[in-house]
């Protein structure tokens, strides 16, 4: 007969058990460090603007190469650099959430309240200021990325996969999903990757289910779960074998047109900067050396040891007096270096008044924001958006009501007039949690430090309004004012406007507040 387990057994058993998630979790996080670049793409990028072009007449065919070289120009070429962390940087990232009601009638006093905490907590995890910006920014350069949630007890991760490995495959609710393929994956790293991955390249080396069309394409492509997403702006993916390609690429063969032109500057400067000095050797009436090679080469070799750098010697018997390099060079090349500029800008959608250029009105350089933010609500925002709706999801809460995400379309460059604009909203019944969250305050924050100031550290009693033309009467003003006397806060921990202009501790307040 089996001993009956005892309290104390089945403490030990669950501190096993913790102990066993704990060094899984520490597994995962050395995966994302990646020491050994297992998870590095494999696409060499060409430098050429040949092939450039050659790879652009078809783009999804060449799509691998094309995000290799998106990847070193962002490296490489300082306007596509910051030009994309500029897009970057337009967005604030700050969010709401809200419950999706629907037609029915639902209890909203007691169940959502605690809910809206649950899902806010839950959120919050995720790092979504952090994660999102760089979802962003990877999406731009490569066109598409392709990711891998790993969580625990302590927050959210994602695993990266290189473009080589995936294809997209659906795009469901919003989200696009992907397949990976397990021909890419060496033996050395199986390990390291999250359970499905092990047990899917398990069953592709032993050849065993592949037969089943919902969990595999081609016998080496599987499906990932909803733990995989992918993120791209190039929504013909889906009619082109699930690759994407960035919506940028067209900068490539512009940004090498320039980097020549940059290299046609340095040659003029040494042009510019060279000199010749011509050692003639002798010669007799018919035109013969009087004296022989050997000994015009001592010369020579003399000649030469002795002269600074940009000086070249030249020992021959000819007539050379005079060989002036100077504006033998490209005299247009700065022209050129600044016509490629103005290109590559003009291709990147973006006013190159912005960084710096000369600009005939600041008006362009405004404006040229708001179209760059407008593009990025159009279309990052909905699809992260549709990605943390499915993420919220998966959040249990009581009462069972959907909520969503809303992303905030304000941007960091004009941060003063979208906050304004949400203040004025507020006087025609508009929403203080939005109002809230474009001040910078995510949901979480909403509850957590504005219930704490109020209930925990009454901020009203400690943060005392100053005597002011608009806050004293003017009893106070015959009586003198306030004077050197000790104000003491007569409604310490009451909300609201009192009813009347001499409140008392026991005064009603207009919203019934205490």
């Amino acid at each position: 007969m089996a001993r009956p387990r005892t309290v104390r057994g089945r403490q030990r058993m669950y501190e096993r058990n913790i102990n066993r998630v704990r060094q899984r979790n520490s597994e995962y996080a050395s995966v994302l460090s990646d020491p050994k670049s297992r998870f590095q793409s494999t696409s060499s990028a060409t430098t050429d603007k040949d092939n450039i072009k050659t790879y652009l007449e078809r783009p999804y065919d060449n799509a691998e190469v094309i995000a290799a070289t998106m990847r070193e120009a962002y490296i490489k070429n300082g306007v596509i650099s910051k030009v994309l962390d500029y897009y970057q940087s337009i967005p604030t990232y700050n969010y709401s959430i809200y419950p999706v009601l629907g037609n029915k009638q639902y209890q909203l006093e007691n169940n959502l309240q605690q809910d809206y905490i649950d899902v806010a907590y839950g959120l919050n995890q995720y790092n979504i200021p952090f994660f999102a910006s760089y979802f962003f920014k990877m999406t731009l350069i490569e066109g598409a990325t392709f990711w891998y949630t790993i969580q625990d007890n302590t927050g959210i991760g994602y695993l990266k996969f290189p473009i080589e490995w995936c294809r997209i495959s659906s795009l469901e609710n919003g989200v696009y999903r992907y397949r990976l393929d397990m021909s890419k994956i060496k033996a050395e790293v199986v390990d390291s990757l999250p359970t499905e991955i092990q047990n899917a390249y398990k069953d592709y080396q032993s050849q065993s289910g592949l037969d089943d069309t919902t969990k595999w394409y081609n016998n080496k492509w599987y499906y990932l779960s909803d733990n995989a997403m992918a993120f791209t702006f190039d929504q013909n993916a889906l009619f082109n074998g699930g690759i994407a390609i960035s919506p940028f690429v067209s900068v490539l063969a512009d940004s090498l047109s320039l980097d020549k032109a940059k290299d046609n500057v340095e040659i003029k400067d040494k042009l510019d900067t060279l000199r010749l000095i011509h050692s003639k050797i002798p010669v007799n009436s018919d035109g013969v050396p009087t004296i022989n090679v050997k000994t015009a080469k001592i010369f020579d070799d003399q000649m030469r040891s002795r002269l600074p750098n940009g000086v070249i010697a030249v020992t021959s018997p000819s007539n050379v007096t005079n060989i002036p390099l100077t504006g033998s060079g490209n005299a247009g090349a700065y022209d050129t270096i600044n016509k490629g500029m103005e290109q590559l800008f003009y291709d990147l959608g973006t006013s190159s008044g912005l960084f710096g250029s000369a600009t005939t009105s600041s008006n362009i350089v405004k404006e040229s924001v708001k179209k760059d933010a407008n593009w990025v609500y159009t279309n990052f925002y909905p699809m992260i958006e549709n990605y943390y709706n499915f993420v919220m999801t998966q959040i249990k809460t009581k009462s069972k009501i959907p909520w969503n995400i809303k992303f905030i379309r304000e941007s960091n460059f004009t941060l003063k007039d979208d906050i304004t604009n949400f203040k004025d909203q507020l006087a025609f019944g508009g929403s203080r949690m939005n109002y809230l969250a474009a001040c910078g305050f995510n949901p979480i924050e909403i509850v957590s430090q504005l219930q704490f100031e109020q209930q925990v550290l009454d901020i009203d009693s400690l943060m005392v309004v100053k005597p002011t033309s608009n806050t004293i009467s003017s009893k106070d003003s015959a009586n003198g004012g306030s004077g050197n006397k000790t104000i003491k806060n007569p409604v310490r921990g009451q909300i609201g406007r009192p009813k009347t202009d001499n409140p008392t501790d026991d005064t009603d307040r207009l919203d019934g507040g205490a």
